[in-house]
């Protein structure tokens, strides 16, 4: 269960010349408003002597949606592939080609508790766009961005960690991707 989100981060993804992937310094994204995740899951039964003999089941991709106060153009030129001209305007083209990015955040639980994300690899979509006129009240209107979800080429596509803010951690979850350590 969880009850708050924040703390939302980017983390832009090179290759080196032996195709290993380069995690740099994340960056924040925006305020969260919400995010949302989907997964697609591929499924292999294995009958034998008339009944289930195995089950399988491997992540194939996901979907997250992210809603956010907004996204100033530098981030969106980032996240969506588009570029900037001298004068600081956003230009969207033909040729625009979403990098790869990692996506970061935490969500508050209960008893002083947070769960941090780590998504490894994810593509962006051009976001929907929705325009109002002001009414007799005040409406915001904030984008919604959706991401693909894929696995990294070691095959893992998310970390996620529970533990209060104070632990070591958790005190360096924004400061670099997380990188799994595993024991040798």
């Amino acid at each position: 269960m969880t009850i708050g989100l924040r703390d939302l981060f980017y983390a832009p993804i090179t290759e080196d010349d032996q195709g290993n992937v380069i995690y740099g310094t994340p960056v924040r994204m925006a305020k969260a408003i919400s995010a949302g995740l989907s997964v697609e899951v591929a499924e292999a039964i294995l009958y034998a002597d008339d009944a289930v003999d195995e089950v399988e089941r491997a992540f194939v991709s996901g979907e997250l949606k992210l809603n956010v106060n907004d996204l100033i153009p530098s981030t969106a030129a980032v996240l969506l592939g588009q570029t900037q001209d001298d004068n600081g305007v956003l230009i969207a083209g033909e040729d625009d080609d979403p990098p790869y990015v990692a996506v970061g955040f935490r969500a508050r639980k209960t008893k002083g508790m947070y769960k941090y994300i780590w998504f490894y690899k994810v593509k962006f979509g051009i976001p929907d766009e929705s325009y109002k006129t002001k009414g007799d009240g005040i409406e915001f209107s904030t984008p919604e961005i959706v991401g693909k979800l894929i696995k990294n080429q070691k095959g893992d596509w998310k970390a996620d960690h529970v533990a209060a803010p104070t632990d070591a951690i958790a005190e360096a979850w924004f400061n670099a991707v997380y990188m799994p350590v595993k024991a040798e």
